[in-house]
């Protein structure tokens, strides 16, 4: 029995040496009203780590579904070592080996992550798990094989879906924002393991929106834009200001920097003996957190993913209820109520996933607008819905927080990432708040995007407004903070000004360390 585990031990990591061609060709497809891709062309061999670059809605997405089956093209052809293939369901593309790790999570929630695993998987249900362990040591992914995908943060589920695709052993593997969610020293690991895979010939292309990854992992980098290829260069001969000003087609202007100097005294939130002990032995328990936030200001909360941020977020919007929990807002006790009631004190939020948290993407524009009710928006009058007035509130979202388009018709699934987000953050900001609370508001958006989000948080600062900034982004979170901590297994470290803070720092607190 020894020796048939260290066989398979054996085979399962042993390098199979590949040499991959892939090549699109003339590659078009469109949807009403718009052409996400136009005559595209590429070509990509064995032993580079390619990048795919582009604003959301650039067309990359849609090139790489094609590529996983997911999307048929209109036009063109896909060709694999010289031969054309077609790729018509996922299935012909896991017969191809072709192997995609998706942005959006396709995890059956109620199903254990060994359960989801096994679900595409040929393999016994011994031989599977001995497989996935040796992943896990690969890569250094900590995570328990039995709980349900529910229990898990946004990184873990993001690990459960690249530990799904490597079992396949794949010639082309597809990686779409595999780092959105994990943290510096993870990322580290990540692509040394990614590097030894192109090294033993796995084609590798990778989807991202932070420049330094690809300057730093890739090869060559091809940009979309509008559903073309632009620019195809090796990244040796790129530098991050080159890349963004192809990926946006013109000079991207600086962000602003953020002003600390603070202009206002007033505490406007308080919270005192923040508990949590949840009955779910995989959530996170928060132990006695203390903090407030003055007028005008935004504190950041750093912390590697699942270590008690979204139960934090979902006790300060209401969705959770504590008890022996002082929240106050104003100076009034707003502890016991729930969303609704905490927007009436003029209380937003953003939730980190904006797909099945902030929008329900088969509903209109407008009708998602809606579900951001309140009373002084009148959108209903005598238990009738006034979908006038929606709309015209609808379109004065997209036309102030430049979402590209004016149509409030359009279901929500056609936006981009980066627009969805836009809406979502206009949804909320047009209210006018006295305080937004947001959880990863720039996760897996194109430098574009990023800067203009960024933008809009500063200026609601310089309003007067304040802001509690939940990220796993240490670069956006000193970027945009007056004031930062971090939380670790639910505690908060002690709050700093973020003019004393480094990235250093940030990830010895991280790590659960500490620092004088």
């Amino acid at each position: 029995m020894y020796l048939y585990y260290l066989i398979l031990n054996f085979t399962t990591i042993k390098p199979i040496l590949m040499n991959t061609k892939l090549k699109v060709s003339e590659i078009s497809k469109i949807y009403p009203g718009c052409i996400a891709n136009d005559k595209v062309s590429l070509e990509f061999k064995s032993g580079k780590i390619y990048a795919l670059l582009g604003e959301n809605g650039a067309g990359k997405s849609t090139l790489v579904k094609i590529l996983s089956g997911v999307v048929k093209p209109d036009e063109g052809e896909v060709f694999l070592n010289n031969e054309s293939i077609k790729l018509n369901s996922p299935l012909d593309a896991k017969k191809n080996n072709i192997g995609m790790v998706f942005q959006h999570f396709n995890l059956f929630e109620t199903l254990s992550v060994f359960e989801n695993l096994s679900i595409d998987s040929d393999k016994k249900n011994e031989d599977l798990r001995l497989s996935v362990y040796n992943i896990l040591k690969k890569y250094n992914f900590k995570i328990d094989l039995d709980i349900p995908v529910l229990n898990l943060s946004a990184g873990q589920k993001q690990k459960v879906e690249i530990i799904r695709c490597l079992i396949r052993n794949p010639k082309v593997l597809i990686m779409d924002e595999p780092t959105s969610v994990l943290t510096e020293q993870e990322t580290e690991d990540l692509f040394i393991s990614l590097k030894q895979f192109s090294d033993e010939g796995i084609l590798i292309i990778y989807i991202t929106h932070k420049l330094k990854e690809v300057l730093s992992l890739c090869d060559e980098v091809a940009v979309m834009r509008k559903g073309k290829i632009v620019s195809v260069s090796k990244t040796k001969e790129e530098k991050i200001e080159t890349l963004a000003n192809k990926m946006v087609g013109e000079n991207l202007s600086a962000i602003k920097k953020k002003n600390n100097n603070f202009k206002y005294s007033e505490e406007i939130l308080k919270i005192s003996n923040l508990n949590f002990r949840s009955e779910d032995p995989y959530e996170t328990n928060l132990i006695n957190l203390n903090f407030s936030l003055k007028k005008g200001e935004c504190l950041g909360i750093a912390g590697i993913s699942g270590n008690g941020q979204s139960e934090l977020f979902q006790i300060l919007s209401g969705e959770i209820i504590t008890d022996y929990t002082s929240i106050k807002f104003r100076d009034k006790e707003i502890s016991k109520l729930n969303p609704r009631e905490r927007r009436e004190y003029l209380m937003a939020f953003s939730p980190e996933d904006r797909i099945s948290q902030a929008a329900v993407p088969e509903l209109k524009i407008y009708e998602n607008v809606a579900l951001n009710n309140f009373k002084s928006s009148n959108f209903f009058e005598k238990g009738l819905v006034n979908e006038k007035k929606i709309k015209e509130h609808s379109k004065k979202i997209l036309s102030n927080f430049s979402v590209n388009t004016d149509n409030v018709e359009m279901k929500s699934q056609f936006l981009s990432g980066g627009n969805l987000q836009k809406l979502i953050i206009g949804r909320e900001l047009i209210t006018s708040p006295e305080l937004l609370v947001c959880f990863n508001p720039t996760w897996g958006l194109d430098v574009g995007a990023i800067n203009y989000i960024h933008e809009t948080l500063i200026n609601i600062n310089e309003q007067g407004k304040s802001s509690i900034l939940i990220s796993t982004d240490n670069d956006e979170l000193l970027r945009l903070s007056d004031r930062i901590c971090v939380i670790y297994k639910g505690k908060l470290s002690k709050i700093m000004d973020v003019n004393e803070v480094t990235p250093e720092k940030l990830g010895i607190l991280m790590g659960g360390g500490s620092i004088d």
